[in-house]
């Protein structure tokens, strides 16, 4: 009985005693052929970890066998027939009830079949862990900073060692735990900040397992800059954790391939391919890095439309990282380079983003064998919500018309208008000429809210209301400050040109009027009066209050993104640290007067700020990189020039995308038409000498914009039409019109469209006088009829008394009601007529922009 016998002896004893009464039984017995297994895989495993009087099922595969479990140490783990194992004794191995704990140690379980045995699972049995702490590993090589790891060392990314130590009460247990499981906590990025691996089993403290794997020790090494955590958990308790650190960018510089690296600006043709630009990254332990995910921006939809440069980055070993620029428009744009949170200094607390040096500035003009651009032009209204020319608020619907030409040669035309589901108060493109947003200055009580635009039928926002202040460069967020509603409040509506676009909820501020993202798009700047706002991805709004009765007009940020300038608090304009938000002591650029509106020239390092009656040029320098961590400092030297307006209100102010021409819309005085009387300044920045632009008709100016190539402006006026004007001789080229019904800005209700009454009038009768005719008429709805006003006149018994016309002057018969009478060559004299005539509200093109 003492040798097994062989598995061919065996399988021939099992065939014979088949059926066979003498095989040791008084009765047949049927026994099922077993196949021998190749193998034998046991659950769980590797490893186990029990506290004293746990109990842990194991179960072991294939199917179909019969198996059975031992322990190499009894004394530390039993095991029953069923394969429960009892951190401890069983009360009994066939029935195994209760588990009495027994002593700390390490024992083996094993499960076998046929002869056949698993591979041995370590069971680790120990107290209860009441606690883990995690240190580093006394007596490791230093590191470049005693701070972090840098992964720009000579030998390679840097690395330390870390321990976890178990405690029961006061009594280490870790030698009895066996292995410990790590986890990093990283901050909202795919990428570790850290690397997590296993360290050689030589290294000092480490406890081994019986393969040799150290069961208590873990490396961690520099991978993307930033902070993390990482702890350490066995038994269900997990340790502190503990905080660790790649070191951080502290530098950024950049540099075109083939130029000095003081060359920062670029003249280009529109097409061309302009020198590759490398970013050279330096951490805080003063070493270069790659492979670092750096953010590229370009463009701004504040001052610059359109981007004329586009980006495509990548990382190398040579530099931080590369990119390539193209050119597909013309103007002038800047490109900036960034180290932007969470994928790049990300966990920091305040973040911390860190841009380059400097701006590289790209002048994209159109090559000699360019052909003058047909650009796509949009206007709409605010006629419909508008209480001076809607006063009766009647029925109406806002429509987009485009405005386009089929060679430079035509004349532009407008298009077939596209219905809005609501009223605009604001119109903004994206810089890159993919979405238009059309606010709406209340909800409505949730009825409406931000219109996104492509082209066609708009989608609506209805959780975000109010102006348009502004649309992120990366064209992902759009602000919007609603100052209709009680209380006001601002919005920040997130991938907001799609249909899984958020709405978070608003942020309660009274009278926002301006806003700016950074270049990097990671925050904002909000100005409301006496207090500046700061939106960020990462961190709570920030308030920066501003020194009693001082106010903030408006805000950019500095192309390269390390400033952001405020009109205000005072006479002047004000820099801000984007990366930690703190004012830049004594950088304050004075005005003559109190800067109103701030907008950049593409050129990466010239400011313009609106101070009527002047106007103020600024040119930024910035110094070398500083080697403290959101030190930086600016200086600017500035100039100012009178615009030979007086004082004036400001509207608008915009510049060329070529950066040769601001333009101003402003207002004389305050208060509706015709109190205020509105013009356009147009101001040379080559000779820094300004002039007026005049509109034919005597048509005043409610809305400008500027083609991309700078060729030629878009005015929306009060005579209903858009100007188009030729930006180099000022000459008032074309009037664009909106024919009512085919391209009309509004309309009424019903199918076909009618037109938005202003006033209503009942028809009488019709009198002939040469090629004039004369109606009787008695009021309906709305204000008395004037001179100059359009007319419609429809349900005429005789159709040459309908149609539209334009009233020339205004009477009364000889039974005494009113009359108006009209140029109508073909009307008809006629007694007791039913028509009517309808005079609509003016739906002036008063919201214009060009299409990037």
């Amino acid at each position: 009985m003492g040798k097994l016998r062989s598995v061919g002896s065996l399988a021939a004893a099992i065939a014979g005693c088949v059926l066979i009464a003498s095989c040791g039984s008084g009765k047949p017995t049927t026994i099922a052929n077993e196949i021998l297994p190749t193998g034998i895989d046991i659950s769980p495993s590797p490893s186990v970890e029990l506290e004293l009087g746990n109990t842990q099922m194991f179960s072991a595969t294939p199917t179909g066998h019969t198996f059975s479990f031992q322990s190499s140490n009894p004394a530390v783990l039993t095991i029953g027939a069923n394969g429960n194992a009892c951190a401890g004794t069983w009360n009994s191995l066939s029935n195994p009830q209760i588990c009495n704990p027994g002593q700390p140690g390490i024992a083996t379980v094993t499960a076998t079949t046929l002869g056949v045995a698993s591979t041995p699972v370590t069971v680790y049995v120990h107290a209860a862990i009441t606690s883990i702490a995690v240190s580093k590993v006394p007596g490791q090589t230093p590191t470049i900073s005693n701070s972090c790891l840098s992964k720009g060392a000579a030998h390679g990314p840097e690395s330390w060692l870390y321990q976890a130590s178990a405690f029961s009460g006061t009594t280490d247990i870790t030698a009895s735990v066996g292995p410990f499981s790590w986890q990093q906590i990283t901050p909202a990025t795919s990428t570790d900040i850290v690397n997590l691996g296993t360290p050689q089993s030589g290294s000092q403290g480490c406890l081994l397992s019986p393969g040799g794997q150290c069961l208590n020790q873990q490396t961690a090494t520099a991978n993307i800059p930033g902070v993390s955590e990482i702890f350490a958990t066995a038994g269900g308790v997990s340790s502190q954790p503990v905080s660790i650190e790649t070191c951080r960018v502290q530098s950024i510089s950049v540099a075109a391939q083939g130029t000095p690296p003081s060359v920062t600006s670029f003249l280009v043709s529109s097409g061309a391919t302009p020198p590759t630009v490398n970013a050279t990254v330096v951490d805080s332990a003063g070493q270069d890095i790659s492979g670092v995910p750096i953010t590229w921006s370009t463009g701004n939809p504040v001052s610059v439309k359109p981007a004329s440069v586009t980006t495509t980055a990548s990382n190398t070993d040579a530099f931080g990282s590369t990119n390539t620029i193209s050119t597909p428009a013309q103007g002038v744009g800047a490109v900036t380079i960034s180290c932007t949170p969470p994928g790049c200094n990300g966990g920091i607390t305040p973040t911390l983003p860190i841009y380059a040096q400097a701006a590289f500035s790209f002048n994209v003009q159109p090559s000699s064998t360019a052909t003058p651009a047909n650009p796509t032009i949009y206007a709409t209204t605010r006629a419909c919500t508008d209480p001076i020319a809607n006063p009766s608020f009647a029925t109406c619907t806002a429509q987009v018309v485009p405005i386009t030409r089929t060679s430079s040669a035509a004349i532009f035309l407008a298009g077939t208008p596209v219905p809005l589901p609501s009223s605009p108060d604001s119109f903004v493109y994206d810089n890159a000429g993919t979405n238009a947003y059309l606010g709406v200055d209340s909800s409505r009580f949730s009825q409406q809210g931000l219109m996104v635009f492509s082209g066609s039928t708009p989608s609506s926002a209805t959780g975000a209301s109010g102006k348009v202040l502004a649309v992120s460069p990366d064209q992902s967020s759009v602000i919007l400050s609603n100052t209709a509603d009680s209380p006001n409040q601002v919005f920040i509506c997130s991938n907001c040109s799609a249909s899984t676009r958020t709405v978070p909820p608003p942020f309660v501020i009274t009278g926002a009027t301006s806003a700016a993202f950074s270049p990097d798009s990671m925050k904002a700047y909000i100005v409301a009066g006496n207090n500046i706002y700061v939106s960020s991805k990462l961190d709570p709004l920030k308030t920066i209050p501003l020194s009693p009765g001082m106010r903030a007009n408006d805000v950019v940020f500095h192309p390269q993104g390390n400033f952001a300038y405020v009109a205000g608090p005072s006479p002047g304009v004000t820099p801000y640290r984007s990366c930690d938000d703190s004012l830049v002591a004594g950088a304050d650029v004075p005005t003559p007067n109190a800067a109103l509106m701030l907008r950049l020239v593409g050129d990466g390092s010239t400011l313009l700020a609106l101070d009527p009656p002047d106007i103020t040029v600024i040119s930024t320098t910035l110094p070398a990189v500083s080697p403290v961590l959101c030190t930086g400092t600016i200086t600017s030297t500035s100039t100012s020039f009178n615009l030979g307006q007086g004082s004036f209100t400001p509207t608008q102010f915009l510049v060329a995308p070529n950066a040769s021409t601001a333009y101003i819309l402003g207002e004389t005085s305050a208060g509706p038409p015709p109190a205020r009387l509105p013009f356009i300044i147009a101001f040379n920045l080559v000779t820094q000498t300004p002039s007026l632009i005049s509109l034919s008709n005597s048509a005043t100016p409610l809305s400008v914009t500027v083609s991309p190539d700078s060729t030629l402006l878009f005015v929306g006026a009060s005579d209903g039409t858009v100007h188009v004007i030729d930006a180099a001789s000022g000459q008032d080229t074309q009037q664009v019109t909106f024919i009512f019904p085919t391209n009309a800005l509004c309309v009424g209700s019903g199918t076909p469209a009618t037109q938005v009454p202003l006033s209503q009038v009942r028809i009488l009768a019709a009198a002939v006088n040469g090629s004039n005719i004369t109606y009787s008429y008695t009021p309906v709805s709305g204000p008395a009829l004037s001179v100059g006003q359009s007319i419609t006149i429809s349900a005429m018994a005789n159709g040459g008394n309908n149609g539209m016309f334009t009233i020339a002057a205004l009477g009364s018969d000889t039974a005494g009601n009113p009359t108006f009478a009209v140029a109508n060559p073909n009307g008809v004299s006629a007694l007791g007529q039913s028509g009517l005539g309808v005079v609509p509200i003016s739906c002036n093109p008063d919201l214009v922009t060009a299409k990037p």
